[in-house]
């Protein structure tokens, strides 16, 4: 591991590893204190805090124990450099919940030259039905639409000049390639998508929230099959985009009109049951935001549990509209505070080309990759050499016959006890937990 340089200058160019557990979770692996205590925690767009060490004995099962202590444990009795901060908060899930003391340590990233002090986070002293620690990267303390009283992580990362915006980037990479998902920390890649990057504004607080999250507008979600395009309806509406969320949450009409072009049919857990014909469908179904549309592949947007068992990437939910994962994977995205705007282009992966986030934002950069390049697909109406920090992704596939992500867990939108108020993100309906039992079922 290379030795962290001074920061006395903001940073650039630097690579830590990503891992992407099965597509049921992306973790970053951190070191945490002094020494160091590796820990992999998800990475979660959907919500604000970073908080460590779920209570491993409380999974549901024996393989998620040994998943959840394989990710690590952070013992801040171990460090020279772990303050206690003496206050604590309680985060409630849709499915689990957490009990968190708030302390302040060191945080480095191996393999880079990140190498943050004095960060403030949460420790788990007691969790239920969770098996991973949570980065979330929404919006901390340090700025005008924060709801979190301190700093997060991406707030450290500009403060402590590691990066030189409150901005990355985010590609997840197709379900069917390897090693290609990438968060850059203040830069981009533009190897990783086609056209020009199309900026969308940052919407303020939805559904009667106070809390701002990244939301945006999106103009309708379509299909196109054999040519011949069209809408669905009630598909006009703001949107949330989440990485900790696996399935998209979408109104019940859209959904219905998915299931009647596939016909699918609604389990008891919710989830969209589909011919695994359908893994090799090339119609696509199209999300318009204005300015630019993003066109997934039927055999991006189904997942396969196994040779009998295919999901649709989406649920009804009436509640709350959100693009996690199953959109994502197609998807570039830059989500930046500093404008307050996301930035959206069609993924491709053709390579590596980094470059840093201009201060004025990323409207217009245009990608170096061609849409063919490896099938992805969108349309777009109408640098420098620095890079930020850069994450690249391993997958590990040996859990199912083929990776198959499944909805998180949904955060509730109550006030959490304690003495900082938490900006909690929206997860998906169902836990690792969920995704699981619902193969585990399958697959008896």
């Amino acid at each position: 591991m290379c030795k962290p340089p001074s920061i006395s200058k903001r940073q650039e160019d630097t690579d830590v590893p990503l891992y992407d557990i099965s597509e049921v979770s992306y973790l970053i692996e951190l070191s945490i204190g002094t020494p160091g205590q590796s820990v992999k925690v998800a990475v979660d767009t959907g919500s604000s805090e970073l908080w460590v060490d779920p209570v491993c004995q409380t999974s549901q099962s024996l393989s998620e124990v040994e998943e959840c202590i394989a990710n690590g444990i952070y013992d801040p009795s171990r460090s020279d450099t772990f303050e206690d901060l003496n206050s604590t908060n309680t985060i409630p899930y849709g499915i689990g919940v957490v009990e968190i003391e708030y302390v302040s340590d060191n945080i480095a990233f191996p393999n880079s030259t990140i190498n943050l002090t004095d960060v403030q986070f949460g420790v788990a002293t007691a969790s239920r039905q969770l098996n991973e620690g949570i980065m979330g990267l929404s919006f901390g303390g340090n700025t005008p639409q924060a709801d979190l009283r301190y700093n997060n992580i991406v707030d450290e990362l500009y403060l402590q000049n590691a990066t030189q915006s409150r901005a990355f980037s985010v590609a997840l990479g197709s379900s069917d390639s390897d090693n290609d998902s990438v968060v850059i920390f203040g830069g981009i890649d533009t190897s990783k998508y086609a056209g020009p990057l199309r900026t969308l504004p940052i919407l303020g607080p939805q559904n009667g929230e106070t809390i701002y999250r990244y939301w945006v507008q999106l103009d309708s979600i379509g299909t196109t099959v054999d040519g011949s395009s069209r809408t669905y309806d009630n598909s006009s509406l703001p949107v949330v985009l989440d990485t900790g969320s696996t399935f998209c949450s979408l109104p019940r009409a859209v959904v219905n009109g998915m299931m009647e072009d596939l016909d699918g049919q609604i389990d008891r857990q919710g989830q969209v049951l589909v011919d695994c014909s359908q893994v090799d469908n090339e119609d696509t179904l199209d999300f318009d935001f204005g300015n630019i549309t993003i066109r997934i592949p039927y055999s991006q947007f189904v997942l396969q549990a196994n040779s009998e068992v295919c999901v649709l990437g989406a649920i009804p939910d009436d509640q709350i509209a959100l693009l996690g994962d199953s959109f994502l994977r197609s998807a570039y995205v830059v989500f930046d505070q500093n404008n307050m705007e996301v930035a959206m282009a069609p993924y491709v992966n053709c390579g590596r080309s980094e470059q840093r986030i201009p201060d004025e934002g990323v409207s217009g950069v245009q990608g170096a990759c061609d849409s063919a390049d490896n099938g992805g697909g969108g349309d777009s109406g109408g640098g420098d050499d620095n890079a930020g920090s850069r994450l690249t992704a391993t997958r590990d596939t040996s859990v199912f016959d083929r990776p198959m992500r499944s909805e998180k867990r949904q955060e509730r939108l109550s006030k959490p006890k304690g003495s900082a108020m938490v900006a909690v993100g929206y997860k998906g309906r169902f836990g690792y937990k969920g995704a699981k039992d619902f193969l585990d079922k399958r697959n008896s």
